[in-house]
Order: structure tokens, then C-alpha cells, then sequence
């Protein structure tokens, strides 16, 4: 009778310490006894905003877990670029990455709606979005779909803008120049129903192209403008903010679950603090590359009738959402966001 009590209290204490498999094989318990190391994966070059809150969100977990999280950290694509990050991080050889949501649209194709240009009309209007049910939502169903979650989204760097020879405040200043834009059938479709000719340029040669007058306009981000050195061939830029790409941080589902529930929010509340410093080392960065260019005599236009662009590209939206690009009524869903 003594041995079939110690026996059932053995399979008690047994069962109380329950393990989680998590992908690679590997097994460990739920309460973590131990450090736990997760790989890390980013795409930006190093001393770029997300190098460099890639580097803090390392630095806050492993002091915030007393060292009970290791961050093993790889820049630069050294683990994966693009969709094969993403399927990296599906069979958890990577448990975590730092990059643009955009990535996820493939699982949840309601992200498409970013890719269209003026559906947001300010920063603001994206977060609430991104505060939502409905992005909420999202997150939930990336889950049940690649295994990848999203536990933190508030990595928001400086949107997309216009460049170009002549001043643009509305899209009648627009109708008929020739414009390089992306391979990306959504940014074409915006820029299409804005009225320019798109011009099919490579990135590499996009400079000469408005430096020799292929091209009369572009449209990037206002650090790759000051990169590629285009102020020097067009110095007019209508802060047109288009395009959003809010970096989130991501992991192995996995390897999440594997964590006690103490060390999840820790690295919940250090994804948010990085997020945060994103933003803080992105708008710096901007700032000073923006008097750089105004010195060297660019205009920055402010003031641009925004309501005009999103009439455009309103039609483009209805058409694209008929298309199944992303879920019916999404689009009206976020216009009364604003």
C-alpha cells in the first residue's frame, strides 16, 4: 500500500512539471528553470534604425529576465531574407524577427490594404488601425495559420513620399509625367489611378533616370532619397506619407508557449520598448538628412490635398477588395477609422 502512494505522488509531481516540444525537437519545461536562448533574425544593415533597436530589444530582455532569456542576434539577412526568413521562423530554426509587417500578408492577406497607397491618411490613422479588433484579428488568425506571433507593432519609421522635378500638391499636378515605380502590382495600381505613365526603371538605375529626364519623379522613402542621392535630381518632395510600413516584432508560436508566462511578458514589454527606439533613432535620422537637403536647396511640401489623392485611388480599392486581395468591406472598415 506504501509503494502504490509513493508511486502516485511520483506521477503527480511528474505531471505538475509538464514539458512543451517545440520545433527542432527539442523539449523543455514550461517553468523555466534554466536560460532559454532565442535566435533573432533581422534583414537591416547594421547602424540602421532596426540595427539598432534590434540591439536594445537584446539588451532590455536579457536585463529585464536576469539573464533567464538569451538573445542570440543576426543582422543583416545572415539568417534569411524575405520568405525564407518567414519559413524559418514557421520550423522555428529562427524563433524571432524584427521587420516590416507587409512580410505576413501571404497568411493574412487583410495586410494587403497597406500596400495601397493614401488608404491612411496620417500616422495616427494607422495606429488606430493597428489598436483595432480588426488587426487584432489578424494577429490571431497568423497564429492559426504560419505558427508566427506578432507581440508588437508599434515599430512605425518614416512612410514613403514623392520626389519630383516640378512642385505636386494635388494629382492634377501629376497627370501625364512619367514616374519610376516599384514592380509591386499595388503600388502601380496607386500611382495608376493618380494619373502618372509608369516608367520601369531598376532601383539602381532610378537616378540617371530623373537625372536625364527618363523619369520625372519617384517615389521612396525619405532615407533611400537621401541615400541615392536623388535630391541632387529633383529637388521638389511633397511629403505625400502613402505608404506605412510598421516593423513588428515576431517569433515561432512555439517558442513562445515554452516560456513561463512571467518571461512572455517580459519579452512582450521589451518588444514594445524597442519598438519605441525605433521610431526615436528613425525620425533622428530623418531630421537630419531632411536640413542636409533643404540647405541644398529641396522644397518640402507639407500642405497637398490628400482628400483628392484618396478620391483617385478610392476606385482602385473598390476593385482590388472585388478581387479578393483583402476581406469585403475592409477598406470602408478603415476609412471610418479616421
Amino acid at each position: 500500500m506504501r509503494r502504490i502512494v509513493i508511486l502516485g505522488i511520483n506521477l503527480v509531481l511528474m505531471l505538475a512539471v509538464s514539458s512543451v516540444v517545440f520545433a527542432g525537437g527539442q523539449t523543455e519545461t514550461a517553468v523555466n528553470d534554466k536560460p532559454v536562448t532565442l535566435k533573432l533574425a533581422v534583414e537591416s544593415a547594421v547602424g540602421t534604425p532596426g540595427d539598432l533597436s534590434a540591439n536594445d530589444f537584446k539588451r532590455i530582455v536579457e536585463e529585464k529576465s536576469n539573464g533567464m532569456i538569451k538573445i542570440e542576434y543576426y543582422p543583416a539577412g545572415q539568417l534569411g531574407t524575405g520568405d525564407d526568413l518567414t519559413e524559418a521562423m514557421q520550423t522555428g530554426t529562427v524563433d524571432m524577427s524584427w521587420r516590416v509587417l507587409d512580410w505576413y500578408s501571404k497568411f493574412e492577406n487583410g495586410w494587403n490594404i497597406l500596400l495601397l497607397g493614401f488608404t491612411f491618411v496620417n500616422q495616427e490613422h494607422l495606429e488606430t488601425f493597428l489598436a483595432s479588433d480588426k488587426h487584432a484579428e489578424f494577429k490571431d488568425e497568423l497564429i492559426q495559420k504560419a505558427g508566427i506571433r506578432i507581440i508588437s507593432d508599434n515599430g512605425i519609421g518614416s512612410p514613403r513620399v514623392l520626389i519630383s522635378k516640378t512642385p505636386v500638391t494635388s494629382p492634377e499636378d501629376m497627370k501625364g509625367m512619367n514616374m519610376r515605380v516599384p514592380g509591386i502590382a499595388m503600388y502601380q495600381k496607386t500611382w495608376s489611378a493618380v494619373g502618372v505613365n509608369i516608367v520601369s526603371v531598376p532601383w539602381g538605375e532610378a537616378y540617371m533616370a530623373l537625372k536625364q529626364g527618363v523619369a520625372d519623379a519617384l517615389e521612396s522613402p525619405l532615407g533611400s532619397i537621401y541615400g541615392m542621392k536623388f535630391f541632387e535630381a529633383a529637388k521638389n518632395i511633397t511629403l505625400t506619407n502613402h505608404l506605412f510600413s510598421p516593423y513588428v516584432m515576431a517569433l515561432n508560436e512555439n517558442s513562445f508557449q515554452r516560456l513561463s508566462p512571467e518571461l512572455q511578458q517580459i519579452l512582450i514589454d521589451s518588444a514594445q520598448e524597442a519598438g519605441e527606439l525605433f521610431v526615436s533613432y528613425d525620425q533622428e535620422s530623418v531630421n537630419s538628412r531632411k536640413q542636409e537637403m533643404i540647405d541644398s536647396g529641396v522644397q518640402f511640401i507639407e500642405e497637398f490635398d490628400i482628400n483628392a489623392f484618396q478620391a483617385k485611388v478610392s476606385s482602385s480599392a473598390a476593385s482590388l477588395e472585388q478581387d479578393g486581395m483583402w476581406p469585403e468591406g475592409l477598406y470602408d472598415y478603415i476609412q471610418g477609422l479616421k
